[in-house]
């Protein structure tokens, strides 16, 4: 009977050990990722998509901002831009931006024009990770014209309702951006010909 309890107590102290190396690896593990992961890029690059997934691997939260405002504002993009225009919009914008940079653990995907606001997006840098999924032109005009939400979630920029076409619009705007995009950005993706389960995993391969 003794040593039945005390192989019982052996064996108790083992699983003790081993516990504490799990926690062990998860506390280093968790101590080695940055506090936020930022996806950044122009409409229709997969940052919603490759956030959920890299969330989901990660164990963080994850955010969406457009949905955030959305939620906010109890309208959609669209209906919140043809009713109070786009400077409301980006107001609301610019406030959610200056909260983030005190949320942790999160995944963020930020809508296309969030890197103009300069002042809050370099605040938010601190601590964190930033990805810039780029892709092309073509690729772009592609997935806007597929995407369901376009309609609701995207409308015409000032350019667009000034004459030009959504092709001439989104080069604009593009043209705009990138510089802003590349310097505000930690690590650049681009794209093409990868699915978003490819783009979180590169995204992981980094931390």
């Amino acid at each position: 009977m003794p040593y039945v309890i005390q192989y019982l107590r052996q064996e108790e102290k083992r699983k003790m050990h081993v516990m504490k190396n799990q926690v062990s690896e998860q506390q280093q593990e968790q101590q080695r990722l940055p506090q936020r992961i930022i996806l950044t890029g122009f409409r229709a690059t997969g940052k919603t998509v490759v956030g959920k997934i890299l969330a989901q691997v990660i164990g963080f939260h994850f955010l969406d901002t457009d949905q955030k405002l959305c939620q906010r504002m109890g309208c959609s993009i669209t209906e919140a831009v043809q009713v109070q225009g786009w400077q409301y919009f980006r107001s609301q914008e610019r406030a959610l931006l200056s909260e983030l940079p005190s949320w942790e653990k999160m995944i963020i995907a930020t809508g296309g024009g969030a890197i103009l606001h300069q002042e809050e997006w370099q605040e938010l840098r601190r601590g964190s990770l930033v990805v810039w999924l780029r892709t092309d032109l073509a690729t772009t005009l592609s997935r806007l014209a597929l995407d369901q939400k376009t309609d609701e979630q995207r409308p015409a920029l000032k350019k667009q309702e000034e004459g030009q076409n959504p092709a001439q619009e989104i080069a604009a705007v593009l043209a705009e951006r990138e510089p802003l995009y590349r310097a505000g950005s930690d690590l650049v993706l681009d794209t093409e010909g990868k699915t978003p389960e490819e783009l979180a995993g590169e995204i992981y391969g980094t931390l």
